[in-house]
């Protein structure tokens, strides 16, 4: 068993999560999103079940880009569906398997068709540094070392950038993948 097959959905998920009715501007929503300091916002019917989702990306590419008036444009006219959702029960890498499938950055968290929360890669990434550290400091306690292949590489998440690789390497107190070594390299360069 891996430690994150321990990590549950609603160990992580941001909970409460920011709503709207389907009838609000987006106006309302994007002044919803600076006051609560969010990037989504879930939108719900009159019984409060969850119906889409409208994110920062959707006011700049559906209200923003097409010149529309905020004040005028609703909700349900630019949230995304249908609302891509997961039980608080299921595994954190459940779900990003589902967002990466998707190509989603968030899905709704729903527990007996009721909103509970809502999950993003942020949220796991923001886990993952102390789940690694749980895992070393484990590994330490049995004598064990990290698994590397012969070139010295570990598979994992990036601290840098947060995307998998399985060309890791230990750099300055942080495994770095590829990009992000020769990005640094680069700045070191630059530097001199």
């Amino acid at each position: 068993m891996r430690i994150t097959d321990e990590v549950l959905v609603r160990d992580v998920m941001s909970s409460p999560v920011i709503e709207s009715r389907e009838n609000e501007t987006a106006e309302s929503l994007a002044k919803k999103m600076v006051k609560y300091k969010v990037g989504a916002i879930i939108v719900v019917d009159d019984e409060g079940s969850p119906r889409g989702i409208v994110t920062k990306t959707d006011l700049v590419e559906k209200v923003i880009a097409k010149n529309l008036r905020p004040n005028e444009v609703k909700a349900k006219e630019i949230m995304s569906t249908p609302l891509q959702t997961i039980e608080p029960e299921a595994k954190i890498e459940d779900a990003l398997k589902k967002m990466s499938k998707l190509k989603i950055n968030r899905l709704a968290v729903v527990y007996k068709g009721r909103l509970s929360g809502l999950i993003s890669v942020k949220d796991i990434l923001q886990v993952t540094p102390e789940i690694l550290a749980i895992v070393k400091e484990h590994m330490d306690i049995m004598g064990l070392s990290l698994t590397q292949n012969k070139e010295g590489y570990v598979e994992g998440y990036c601290d840098l950038c947060g995307e998998w690789s399985d060309m890791l390497l230990y750099v300055n107190g942080q495994y770095l993948c590829e990009d992000c070594r020769l990005e640094l390299l680069r700045r070191g360069k630059q530097q001199e």
